[in-house]
Parts: structure tokens; sequence; C-alpha cells
């Protein structure tokens, strides 16, 4: 278990994109808010495609070697659920 005395704040470089700054208080707030608008655009484009996969046929989903279940299971997860 971590306390909170065993933190340590990030005072690196902090790389956005193609960028590089000095730090997290160097970024400036339209980078923080292109950040915000790139990962919400994430989640809508997964979440969308995820319901398009419960919609495919039995024979679409075989073509792409997944079972009905698997489909099912994947559309119904959150869209804030990642993996890699």
């Amino acid at each position: 278990m971590v306390s909170i005395d065993t933190i340590v704040p990030h005072n690196g470089p902090v790389r956005i994109g193609y960028r590089t700054y000095a730090g997290i208080g160097a970024v400036p707030l339209q980078e923080w808010f292109k950040v915000l608008v790139a990962i919400m655009r994430a989640r809508y484009t997964k979440q969308h495609t995820r319901r398009h996969l419960r919609d495919l046929t039995d024979d679409q989903l075989r073509d792409i070697g997944i079972t009905r279940s698997q489909a099912q299971w994947e559309a119904d997860r959150p869209s804030w659920w990642y993996r890699k």
C-alpha cells in the first residue's frame, strides 16, 4: 500500500504529440483541451464500433473469427475500458 507521503510529483519533461514541454505547468491550457478532445473522440469511436459489432450477422462474425457471445461481450463493455 502506498501512503501519500511516498508519492513524488512529476517534475520532468512532458511530451504531448511531437512537442516536449519543461513540465506539467508549462503545457498551455489549449494543449490540455486538445488532449481532452482527442480522448473523448477516441472513446466515442470505440463505443460506436462496439455497437456496430453487435449488429453483425453470424456470417460476418465468422469472417472476422469471433463468436456471437464474444461480440456481445465486447459490445457491452464500457467506453472507458481499454486494453492494449
